[in-house]
């Protein structure tokens, strides 16, 4: 008679106390009924996930979509991409392997693939039977506890990881645009501490969002240089905590330069949709492009079919009400924001390989013409709501005690020009 308990148990503990898996469990853990399904994961290893269940092969592949989904979220949770390995103790169960799962049958005296044998050697020969089976699995149980245990207190801190590790954990993305951020902070901070002038000042001279000078002066490299600009340290590290998972989870699916692609682009329609709006408004930070990532999420959980998780879905929703409920604080900007997340929307579709390629056109042409759009009413329209003669006689003062005085008289003349 097959004890199919025994085997799971068994399994269970190899995985654990010899290939450093942790088991988590999709099903209620209040109901005091044995477990038919089980999920073990590491997310350093090439098979990721692991689930193991007591019941047959053909039924587990009948659930196809309910495994996916919970493949997804394990992913998701863990911000990258992995493969499923699917035992079963079905002995009529075959081995194959199909786009993302490789699926496999366990019991005793079996044949194991290579390809599985070459990352768990010894899992052709992990389970077998005993005449006391509840007996085994209540030793098997003491030593992962005991095991678990020692591991915990092994463990060290996460500030004792090698630099390696510690960069491994982030994306491309967040490195490179966190370099940058971190710089343009330092340089206005010390020029601050140096020529005693405010850092909002500064930030207004070397390249923050305001409209007047974009338009006055044609420095349209503004669209884009604000959004690496931050004024205040904890502006910087609020956008560095939100850049970090965020970043981590599009870049697993698109890669790094469609990810960085998508940042850019999402800071400079952000910043288009605070010109519409005719605000004369400063700006800085990188919020535009950071909503340009959860739009483009949105869309991977949506065509990944993630949103039908309920863990996904509630972490998504809370991250959304989060971000709404800032958008009514003061000194954000609302129009940056919604102009990323558009953008990132657009982007999303167009970048993702799981769209086919009239709806890749069609976001494309439609993304284009609302671009070519934008950019037309950029230059066509240079009007603002409102202006400011003290901040631009500050701004003179400004310039002229950092020595750059053919830059004051220039913004002088053409700021008469153009008020």
């Amino acid at each position: 008679m097959r004890n199919t308990r025994l085997w799971m148990n068994q399994l269970i503990r190899y995985f654990i106390m010899s290939h450093d898996y942790a088991q988590i469990s999709f099903v209620n853990p209040t109901t005091s009924q044995p477990l038919e399904s089980i999920w073990l994961v590491n997310p350093a290893k090439e098979y990721m996930a692991i689930h193991i269940s007591t019941d047959t092969q053909a039924s587990t592949i009948a659930r196809g979509t309910q495994m996916k989904n919970e493949a997804y979220s394990i992913f998701n949770a863990f911000g990258r991409q992995g493969r499923i390995l699917d035992i079963s103790f079905d002995e009529a169960a075959r081995n194959f392997i199909d786009e993302e799962t490789t699926y496999i049958a366990i019991y005793p005296q079996c044949e194991v693939t290579d390809a599985v044998k070459r990352q768990f050697p010894e899992i052709g020969t992990v389970i077998y039977d005993v005449d006391d089976p509840e007996a085994e699995i209540k030793k098997n149980n003491d030593e992962i506890k005991t095991f678990l245990i020692n591991k915990m207190k092994k463990r060290r801190s996460p500030s004792f990881h090698t630099p390696a590790e510690f960069l491994e954990s982030m994306s491309k993305t967040y490195i490179v645009a966190g370099i940058i951020c971190v710089i343009v902070w330092a340089a206005l901070y010390i020029l601050s501490v140096i020529t005693k002038i405010n850092t909002t000042y500064l930030g207004l001279t070397f390249g923050a969002y305001f409209k007047p000078y974009i338009t006055a002066l044609n420095q349209w490299y503004r669209l884009i240089t604000c959004g690496f600009m931050h004024v205040s340290l904890f502006h910087l590290l609020a956008n560095m905590i939100a850049l970090r998972p965020l970043s981590k989870a599009v870049e697993n699916r698109f890669g790094f330069a469609k990810t960085i692609a998508t940042l850019l682009i999402s800071i400079v329609i952000g910043s288009l949709f605070v010109y519409f709006s005719n605000s004369n408004e400063i700006s800085v930070g990188l919020s535009g492009g950071i909503y340009g990532l959860i739009g483009a999420l949105m869309v991977i959980l949506f065509q990944e079919g993630l949103f039908k998780v309920p863990a996904v879905r509630q972490r998504l929703m809370s991250t959304l009400y989060l971000n709404i409920i800032l958008n009514f604080l003061p000194n954000v900007s609302f129009m940056a924001h919604l102009g990323g997340f558009i953008s990132g929307v657009f982007l999303g579709f167009i970048f993702s390989q799981k769209s086919d390629k009239a709806l890749r056109t069609n976001f494309t042409i439609a993304g284009l013409i609302i671009v070519g759009f934008m950019i037309g009413y950029c230059i066509m329209n240079h009007s603002v709501s409102a202006v400011y003669p003290d901040l631009d006689a500050r701004m003179i003062q400004v310039l002229r005690r950092l020595n750059l005085n053919s830059y004051a008289d220039r913004l002088l003349a053409m700021l008469k020009k153009y008020y």
